[in-house]
């Protein structure tokens, strides 16, 4: 029988190799269900970082299943492991070798709850030429179907596409940031006339973001008599080529490669705009970020985006997903000073009534407790 009245101990399961915006997100929700004296968190991590590091100085406690060091079978051993020692009643699990493992794990310790959170769209398209993860991938959907009770899309984009996937099993749960906590702390801005125009990107450099379309329009953008600088924060395996290309399109001076900066909020105030090219997106946590702290944005008309930005009302959605399209975008930016305030504004508001953390986090303790 239940114990209702007694905090489920909830595990959640990811990576951690990177600080992005699945990390971030995990990284907000275990410090609101702390914060909220409704959950008890712990996690497995599968990497050293800085997730793990920031879930250590939360005191949550966390395993490390080093999938560097184990296979597989090890490391479905490990979470099984962590579980039994913390007592977990729920497993949540974020990607999608953790969704895998993670089940597994929860299965070995006996734990019946599970949940997982899909945080984007796949970065890969699946074949039969790649048998290995194709099958993996169905893999994945199979335990989604048979051994979870819930799976949360973090934007209608996901939730659409994940209902014909997990029948019954979906459900909305927008990622979220602590707005005035955020506003608090940093401060509000895009940067002032006398710093130049500056634009930024941040992300990872792999091809999914779309790097290059970034360097092309700060290229685009000079040729036409606009001098501007183009900031680009994160890292990756794309760097090379990515300088490469600033250097062939004649702006390898106005191009600046920051790599991974943590906190990133000081950097993105800087920004006259922070431009969003990936070829898809789930809901990102930069977007959110920005929008809190009043920085206009240009961003491609895909994913969660357009619903964050209220389809065009609190940014600018640009469907011409080419140099040309973001340049023409960035060019009624600049001559619309009255327009950029009235976008952040409605930015802004939008991000203080849906994606401030309070009414999320009482989204997940509903699902937890419905589970444990």
């Amino acid at each position: 029988m239940k114990q209702q009245n007694q905090a489920p101990v909830v595990t959640h399961i990811i990576s951690g190799d990177l600080w992005a915006g699945a990390e971030v997100q995990v990284y907000n929700l275990c410090l609101a269900l702390q914060a909220s004296g409704k959950a008890t968190v712990t996690a497995v991590v599968f990497n050293t970082g800085i997730l793990y590091e920031k879930l250590l100085s939360l005191g949550v406690p966390v395993s490390l299943a080093d999938e560097k060091k184990l296979g597989p079978w090890a490391m479905a051993k490990a979470i099984a492991r962590h579980c039994r020692n913390h007592h977990s009643r729920i497993v949540h699990t974020h990607g999608f070798k953790e969704n895998v493992l993670g089940i597994i794990g929860k299965d070995l310790a006996r734990i019946h709850a599970s949940v997982r959170t899909v945080h984007g769209n796949p970065e890969i398209q699946l074949s039969f030429s790649q048998p290995h993860k194709w099958l993996i991938s169905k893999l994945d959907i199979l335990l989604g179907r048979s051994r979870q009770q819930a799976v949360i899309a973090v934007s209608s984009q996901l939730e659409q596409k994940l209902r014909s996937i997990f029948p019954g099993k979906v459900l909305k749960i927008c990622n979220f940031l602590d707005v005035e906590n955020l506003r608090t702390t940093w401060g509000i801005g895009g940067s002032d006339q006398e710093t130049g125009l500056r634009f930024g990107i941040v992300g990872r450099l792999v091809p999914v973001k779309r790097v290059d379309l970034f360097i092309e329009t700060i290229a685009l953008l000079n040729e036409r008599g606009m001098f501007c600088d183009g900031i680009v924060v994160g890292n990756g395996p794309l760097e090379d080529d990515l300088r490469a290309l600033a250097s062939r399109r004649g702006v390898a001076d106005r191009v600046t490669f920051r790599g991974f900066v943590d906190p990133v909020h000081p950097e993105l105030k800087t920004f006259r705009a922070l431009l969003m090219t990936s070829d898809h997106e789930g809901l990102p946590m930069t977007l959110l970020e920005a929008l809190a702290l009043e920085v206009p944005i240009v961003a491609h008309n895909t994913g969660g985006i357009p619903e964050v930005l209220s389809h065009g009302a609190g940014g600018w959605l640009v469907d011409d997903h080419s140099p040309t399209g973001y340049a023409n975008a960035l060019q009624e930016l600049i001559d619309s000073p009255q327009t950029v305030t009235k976008k952040t504004q409605s930015g802004l508001e939008t991000v203080q009534r849906l994606f401030d953390r309070t009414a999320q986090t009482e989204k997940y303790l509903e699902i937890y407790r419905a589970l444990g």
